[in-house]
């Protein structure tokens, strides 16, 4: 589904009634580098708010790109401009990892590296250890890769 998904009209899988409610951020590079915002019944452009430059958004690498989409994809996801650190970090984490040809994010992923991101410790969660974030926080990790340098 996913190698169908980066490569659908983002229109035409909202359409499809294959996604819940949650909203999906969808990046993909046809003619032009696009990324869309898909809910169930809505597919919009992600906004591009110029956080430190007007660079086109970019994704599977370190680059100006890189960031601007870090900071749309957090201030879309969490409706408020996030702290450089948080921007920051979540570009080296997150979006220079993601597939260089297209990506498929849930905002409940996003929230999920949110609440995760800062752990003082590495601890082993133990008896506290809950199946669905193990799974969620499974699925994050596994579409991600390591940056590659431009």
């Amino acid at each position: 589904m996913r190698t169908t998904f980066l490569h659908a009209d983002p229109a035409q899988l909202a359409r499809s009634g294959s996604l819940d409610s949650e909203r999906f951020y969808v990046g993909r590079r046809s003619e032009n580098t696009e990324v869309h915002v898909v809910t169930r019944s809505d597919v919009e452009r992600l906004p591009h708010r110029a956080h430190r430059s007007r660079a086109r958004f970019d994704w599977g690498r370190e680059a100006p790109g890189t960031l601007e989409l870090a900071f749309a994809l957090l201030a879309h996801a969490a409706a408020s401009d996030p702290p450089d650190l948080l921007c920051t970090t979540f570009c080296a984490d997150v979006v220079a990892r993601l597939d260089d040809a297209g990506f498929m994010l849930s905002a409940g992923e996003i929230a999920l590296w949110l609440l995760t991101a800062f752990r003082a410790t590495a601890e082993p969660l133990g008896p506290r250890k809950s199946p669905v974030r193990s799974s969620i926080l499974g699925r994050v990790l596994a579409r991600l890769r390591p940056p590659r340098h431009p």
